[in-house]
């Protein structure tokens, strides 16, 4: 489907839905350019892609992985949003990929993460400039489906992936 072929209506209806569930995270606006903007989020949605968002601190990169989530098919699925930056080095690989049970000592049990939580929905990785490049290295083959860390097993089972929205300012 063609960009210019999205009717103007689907946008409206989908940013009325976006608004409805959360007065906080309201898409807004309606420049030529924030219109283009919606058109394309809303063709991209019904892809199974990574979608990587840039842009400056506050110009909505989450409001906008937030409309893709609920435009997309996966819409009934979690949407999984990780501030990077926020997550020490040190808990960063248990937190996305999760544990197994006795993994390290006070892993009583098994703990699914984040991207496991994700699997039927979207994961938005907020803040990934701010990441270690250790921590970058780590994350880049778990995202990409490559080398299952074992508490994906299950998802990768079910044969489901979360779809990313990755942000860099």
């Amino acid at each position: 489907m063609a960009i210019s072929a999205i009717p103007s209506a689907m946008v409206r209806n989908l940013t009325e839905k976006r608004e409805a569930q959360s007065g906080l995270l309201r898409v807004v606006g309606q420049s030529p350019e924030w219109r283009q903007v919606l058109r394309n989020a809303t063709q991209v949605a019904w892809t199974d892609t990574t979608v990587f968002l840039q842009g400056e601190s506050g110009t909505g990169k989450e409001v906008l992985a937030r409309f893709i989530h609920h435009a997309s098919p996966r819409k009934h699925g979690p949407f999984v949003a990780i501030n990077c930056a926020a997550l020490p080095e040190q808990l960063f690989e248990s937190e996305l990929f999760g544990y197994e049970r006795g993994a390290f000592t006070g892993a009583q049990q098994a703990k699914a993460g984040h991207i496991e939580l994700a699997s039927a929905g979207v994961l938005f990785l907020d803040e990934v400039s701010e990441m270690s490049p250790v921590a970058e290295a780590k994350l880049s083959p778990g995202t990409a489906g490559a080398g299952i860390p074992p508490a994906r097993r299950h998802a990768a089972r079910q044969g489901q992936r979360p779809r990313h929205c990755r942000e860099q300012p």
